[in-house]
């Protein structure tokens, strides 16, 4: 597991970046490393506790590449995130529904 570096977190939790930190050599990195943020700061930013974090990898490591990821929380709600590769160790996170 890499260290992620820094996060960015707008004014709203409509979306949240973090570059990431470490060369991806595939695309499960990419998807590991989101499956992490939204379990941890992206849970923190909307007050929820997540049971279980899944994404996705992407079909490449192209900047612009979306995957999907869902996380259920500890009522059993499903969470689905829309994941986009911003830059080359970058991505932003955008809640896309919630129970």
């Amino acid at each position: 597991m890499r260290p992620m570096r820094r996060a960015v977190l707008p004014i709203a939790i409509a979306a949240s970046t973090v570059a990431l930190g470490g060369c991806f050599t595939t695309s499960a990195d990419f998807a590991d490393d989101a499956e992490e943020y939204i379990g941890s700061t992206v849970a923190i930013e909307l007050g929820v506790s997540f049971e279980s974090v899944e994404c996705l990898p992407p079909e490449s490591q192209d900047v612009g590449t979306v995957f999907e990821c869902t996380a259920i929380d500890a009522d059993g709600g499903a969470w689905t995130f829309d994941t986009k590769i911003t830059e080359k160790n970058e991505i932003t996170v955008t809640l896309d529904r919630s129970p």
